[in-house]
């Protein structure tokens, strides 16, 4: 991949002092950034979120959006910080700080790693992104730790990724069963980014790669029940998506559903239950949870 120059960077950030508040935010101002990423204050209780934008936001519509969230979380309206970035490549930057990650059998590392790729180990090659997923996130790690060990007791043939980023989920399920996968994103951008990953990484005919908001496109439904339904989104989405969902899974199937914290597992477990399926195992890290039903 060729180095790109970024040229007018801007950086937002935005302390939420309510864990409550910080989805809420995030789909507020999601369409404002190309990528985003959220870190929890320890001690504090409450999230650094921090958003890049290809050119300046209008300050006004920021505010307006500010103060929606904060209406509908019923907190004080935060104050955010907004800088240019200097002009340096911060892809190039970005993937050079990206590190192999070991999650108990699967092994992910970028491009320019020229280690050891351990012999028993599932191996994916990805590179940071725009594209949200390369396994250091503990929604991302979460699925993986899910898939881990359904591998253990549980063949699987006919899986969906709903929402699959950088494809990274679609190949950890290329890598431990041989299936025919379909994978799904709501941005071409993930769409483009996963189907590239899947080429370098050598899994092109095991993963039908599609553009669809949820279940929207007719595709999923054309393409048969499945086994396996795995959605790393959000929480309000996958709530919204739990009769979708359990209608497209095959009868003792399984879903594994993530990018909820830790207090809103039971916004989602009753939305799946009212549809028939259960909590078998729940997977936590930094506050961040992966449910796995079926």
């Amino acid at each position: 991949m060729s180095e790109i120059l970024i040229n007018n960077i801007w950086h937002m950030e935005i302390i939420i002092p309510d864990q409550n508040a910080f989805e809420i935010f995030v789909q507020a101002l999601d369409d404002f950034s190309f990528s985003s990423s959220a870190f929890e204050i320890v001690n504090d209780g409450g999230w650094r979120l921090a958003l890049y934008c290809h050119q300046k936001p209008d300050h006004d519509q920021i505010l307006a959006r500010i103060t929606f969230a904060s209406q509908m979380a019923n907190i004080k309206e935060p104050e955010f910080s907004l800088e240019l970035l200097p002009q340096i490549d911060w892809l190039s930057e970005n993937q050079k700080s990206f590190k192999p990650i070991k999650i108990k059998r699967f092994f992910i590392y970028p491009s320019h790693y020229d280690g050891i790729i351990p012999a028993s180990s599932w191996s994916m090659e990805i590179d940071a992104s725009t594209a949200f997923g390369t396994g250091n996130h503990g929604t991302t790690e979460g699925c993986l730790l899910a898939l881990n060990d359904l591998a253990k007791y549980k063949k699987i043939y006919r899986p969906l990724d709903i929402g699959c980023g950088t494809g990274i989920l679609s190949m950890a399920m290329a890598r431990a069963w041989s299936a025919n996968i379909l994978a799904t994103d709501i941005d071409q951008k993930a769409v483009d980014k996963t189907r590239y990953n899947i080429a370098k990484n050598k899994l092109k005919g095991p993963i039908r790669v599609e553009l669809s908001n949820g279940f929207d496109n007719s595709i999923i439904a054309n393409n048969g029940s499945y086994d396996l339904i795995m959605a790393n989104i959000l929480a309000n989405p996958l709530r919204d998506m739990a009769k979708d969902m359990v209608a497209n899974l095959q009868a003792g199937g399984i879903v594994i559903l993530s990018g909820l914290l830790n207090n809103q597992e039971s916004l989602v477990i009753n939305a799946y239950m009212q549809q028939g399926i259960y909590l078998i195992k729940r997977y936590r890290l930094n506050g961040w949870s992966t449910l796995v039903m079926g």
